[in-house]
């Protein structure tokens, strides 16, 4: 359907079903070379409209289609327009540009730089004639992401929070019309576009997400398999199959888990009278007591692991503690390299004196801890992983093996007993 200038539905020319999926085999056959974007293509939801002039989409996976362009149109022109509406929608730019609280006075910028990111993904894939904007001729440095492009192009002070900045709260009606992308480029609803009670199905958020997760393993295997990397395309996959999960929330809830298990071995005291002890005569009971447990810190002190990577690791491992209540001097800090270098008892183990700088061998560091009197209850051992490990856990310790490595590397695995956190760092 369309809408009339005062609003009212009245009916559109009905679509060339039959052109429109010539148009999609086109694309995710031979021709087309973009097998991967099937799910996508077959997940939208087509309306007939005039109001467009080509093809737009809104946030909710609705394709409005000009039903005489269509017509008129090549196929292979109507399969560059899908292709670009699609990658709208699995990059997610409505949502994103709502991230970037991009207004209406903003928005052309917005479009702008995402349809460049869209552009070089389709060029890299080796679509012509798609006719999006290119970086080069926008003096844009290629391969950036859609926000730092919206910064070039803005020339705008940061937005705030509230969404101030701009002096338009709504795209103009001319302004709807002229351009190809529609919500789906800066989540931001055309007059033409249909309410979400329409009859017309829409895709919710979790079968969007889906839809882009089957997409990014499908563009994984195609990527793989030509050995090409098109524009931000596969910076989306890795952040859909392979997302970076903040370490330092995982790193703490860890100290927080091994605190709790080492706190709750408890042992008798005759300190203080049982709670049971008016029930029995002539016999002294003793009482339950939850002893506050000893940290060990084990830090690779060899020449491979980085100071900056070890100083945050450190900072993180004592704000746990710290949250927890480990009184000062219960922590004590083995600095190892290939042999033990400084055993010390400290307050905060970021105070650590760390000696070292030669080979990697924390098997003696994690036997030093465990000979620790009083012996420690949980191990933490700081390392690049690159070392080799005791056959069997410590008796009696919670180890938790913090693993840190540089962001787009593989860390090395930690052993099967120990609490594994990986920690990558810029």
């Amino acid at each position: 359907m369309t809408l009339s200038p005062v609003g009212r539905p009245h009916p559109a020319p009905p679509l060339d079903v039959d052109r429109l999926s010539a148009a999609k085999l086109w694309l995710t056959s031979s021709t087309g070379d973009l097998p991967y974007l099937s799910a996508a293509l077959y997940s939208t939801h087509h309306v007939s409209s005039t109001e467009v002039h080509t093809a737009t989409a809104d946030a909710d996976w609705r394709l409005y289609v000009n039903p005489d362009w269509l017509a008129g149109s090549p196929v292979a022109t109507v399969a560059a327009e899908l292709a670009h509406v699609t990658w709208h929608l699995l990059a997610d730019h409505a949502s994103r540009a709502g991230s970037m609280f991009v207004t209406a006075s903003q928005a052309q910028a917005w479009r702008t730089a995402s349809d460049v990111t869209v552009g070089e993904t389709l060029t890299g894939s080796g679509m012509t004639g798609h006719g999006l904007p290119a970086a080069v001729d926008l003096r844009l440095r290629p391969g950036r992401s859609a926000e730092e492009h919206f910064a070039v192009l803005s020339q705008l002070p940061p937005p705030t929070p509230d969404g101030s900045g701009g002096d338009e709260e709504t795209p103009g009606r001319s302004q709807q019309a002229a351009d190809r992308c529609g919500s789906s480029a800066d989540g931001l609803t055309r007059w033409y576009e249909l309410p979400l009670d329409a009859d017309t199905p829409r895709v919710g958020v979790v079968q969007a997400d889906e839809i882009r997760r089957r997409v990014a393993i499908d563009f994984r295997q195609h990527v793989t398999s030509r050995g090409t990397e098109p524009g931000e395309a596969l910076r989306w996959a890795s952040a859909i199959l392979d997302p970076v999960v903040a370490w330092q929330p995982v790193l703490s809830a860890a100290v927080r888990r091994a605190v709790a298990w080492a706190s709750g071995h408890t042992d008798y005291t005759y300190s203080r009278p049982s709670r049971r002890q008016f029930a029995v005569h002539g016999v002294v009971l003793p009482a339950t007591r939850r002893p506050v447990p000893v940290v060990a810190v084990v830090v690779d002190t060899s020449a491979s692991v980085d100071d900056g990577m070890l100083g945050q690791a450190l900072g993180e491992v004592d704000g746990a503690i710290a949250g927890l209540g480990v009184p000062g001097e219960q922590v004590t800090v083995l600095a190892c390299d290939a042999a033990v270098q400084t055993v010390e008892r400290v307050r905060r183990a970021a105070d650590a004196t760390l000696g070292g700088g030669g080979g990697t061998d924390l098997r003696h560091g994690v036997d030093a801890a465990a000979r620790l009197r009083p012996r420690p209850g949980i191990l933490i051992v700081l390392t690049d992983g690159y070392t080799p490990w005791p056959e069997r856990p410590p008796a009696g310790m919670a180890l938790i093996a913090a693993v840190l490595h540089r962001a787009g590397t593989a860390a090395p695995p930690a052993p099967p007993w120990a609490i594994a956190v990986t920690c990558p760092m810029p």
